[in-house]
Parts: C-alpha cells; structure tokens; sequence
C-alpha cells in the first residue's frame, strides 16, 4: 500500500520523518525521495540484518539515519538524532516478506527452521522456550488472544504433551493434528498459520511495543503532522482505533479518514498478504494557546 502510505502520511521537503519499521525499506526511499533536499528520514528497526541490508541501500543519502531500536524507543532515536519532534511516524506492523523467507529465522513453517521468531536476536526470548516451557493454560490464552484460534485449549494441550518441540515444520504437525479434520478441510489456511502468528506476537510483544508508542507519540509530533499506521492483524487494528478515537476526543488529534484505508482488489491479486491490511491515520492538531 505505498501509493496510500505516502498520500496520507504526505511527506514533502524539509520535514523529518519517522519510519519505526524501516525494515526492507519498502516505503524509505520513496519517503526519502519526497523529503529531499534538506529533511530527514529516521530509520528504525529491531532487526539488526535488515537494518544493514537498508544502510547498504539508503545509507549514502544524507538525509537517512539508522538506529537499530524498538519503535516504541523512538524518543531516545531522536534525542541522538537531535531532535525534538517529527512531522511524521508511520509504522508498517507485522512480520517482512524477507522475514518469512530465511528459514533460520523461524517465521514460517513452510520453510524448515529453529523455533526462533525473534526480530532482534539480541533479545533472550525464542519461539523454543515459549513452546517447550510455558504451561497449556498460557499458551491457550496467546493462542487464543493473538491468534483467535478457535481449538486453542487442544493445541496448548497437544504442544505439551508433543515436548520437546523445535523445529518450525514440527510445531506445524502437531497444531495440525490436533484439530478436527473436518474443520482443518474447511479452512483455506493452514491451521497453524494462526498459532505462529501468535508466538511470534508473544515472543516479540508486539501488542505491548505498540501500546507504549501510542502512549508516547503525539507528544512527538509537530502539529499538522502525521502518524500512519498500517496493520496486518485485527488486534493490533483495534488498539490504533481505539487510541486514535481516545485521541480525538481529547482534541490531541483529528482523524483525516475515519474508517480504515484497506488494499485494493489489483494490489490483493498482486499480493495476497495485504488482503488483511489496515491504514489507520491522525493528524496531530495545535496544542492551547499554539
């Protein structure tokens, strides 16, 4: 969704900007582009790698610059940085197409790998220990609430009792024996999409990571500048709307578009995981007396 991306987030020369998941750089350089000559771009990302791979990219423009952080640390980026405020965060949620490419990296089941799922390997926490360590009751509840798996309360079972678990490939045959075959047949994903989705989130806090940039952000931002934020998974789109709603009636910010910005049907044919994506917005407004 870059052409949205940059319509709503509407980046022009001289500002700075905030990217809090720079990752493979899919909308930096054209963000960059439209910044030049004398703004700035922030490029964060908790993934070491694809921070290099986008510096090897980008890093020769001047007006990049590189932080490998949490987007939720984004104020201490821009104190090194310089800066007080930005005129624009967007954030693309969720895991890269890179990501779920590298089997070593433990995203996707459908390329053999570690039960890792880390995006920073730096971090202690792996998808093995989540899997091999936590209690059935825990596991249910991350499947249940990061995942909306319907059987979670089997598979939590059937991962314990299946131990020790850990590879990628093996975790996806027990999810995938230990729901109904009926209901297995009726789906047209793989039953344990769901379930890496949610270790992932869990292994990553994601949901908490967001939480702490929503707290944090407007106080960020320059009025008239705005924060996009593109989701791939119904709960994180409903903790943006709901603190982007919080937001507005407090008079911090107005929402340019209400309801959220989805993919259109070409872009869905020419990438099937954007079919769930969600463009949120909100516009920084002036403080009293500004």
């Amino acid at each position: 969704m870059l052409d949205e991306v940059i319509e709503h987030l509407s980046p022009h020369p001289g500002q700075v900007v905030l990217d809090g998941t720079a990752g493979g750089g899919g909308h930096a350089a054209e963000i960059l582009r439209r910044l030049e000559p004398d703004g700035c771009l922030l490029l964060l990302d908790r993934d070491r790698e694809a921070l290099e791979r986008l510096k090897a990219r980008l890093g020769r423009r001047g007006n990049a610059r590189f932080f490998h952080a949490n987007y939720c640390d984004f104020d201490q980026a821009l104190d090194q940085a310089g800066y007080r405020y930005v005129d624009g965060a967007l954030l693309d949620l969720g895991v890269s197409s890179l990501q779920l490419a590298e089997a070593d990296r433990g995203f996707s089941f459908d390329r053999p790998g570690p039960l890792d799922m880390r995006f920073d390997r730096s971090e202690d926490l792996t998808a093995e220990e989540v899997v091999n360590t936590w209690p059935a009751e825990r596991l249910a509840q991350v499947f249940r609430e990061y995942g909306d798996q319907p059987f979670a309360g089997r598979i939590a079972r059937a991962i314990v009792e299946a131990r020790p678990v850990r590879r990628t490939d093996a975790l996806a045959e027990v999810v995938a024996s230990a729901v109904p075959g009926r209901w297995r047949r009726q789906q047209t994903i793989h039953p344990a999409t769901r379930v890496f989705q949610a270790v992932r989130i869990a292994v990553n806090d994601e949901f908490g990571s967001l939480e702490t940039f929503l707290d944090k952000i407007f106080g960020s931002v320059s009025p008239g500048g705005r924060v996009a934020i593109l989701s791939f998974h119904s709960g994180e789109d409903r903790i943006v709307k709901h603190r982007f709603r919080a937001a507005a009636r407090a008079g911090v910010v107005r929402l340019p578009v209400v309801k959220p910005v989805r993919p259109t049907p070409v872009e869905v044919q020419a990438n099937p995981r954007a079919r769930s994506a969600r463009l949120r917005v909100a516009e920084r407004l002036p403080t009293a007396g500004s």
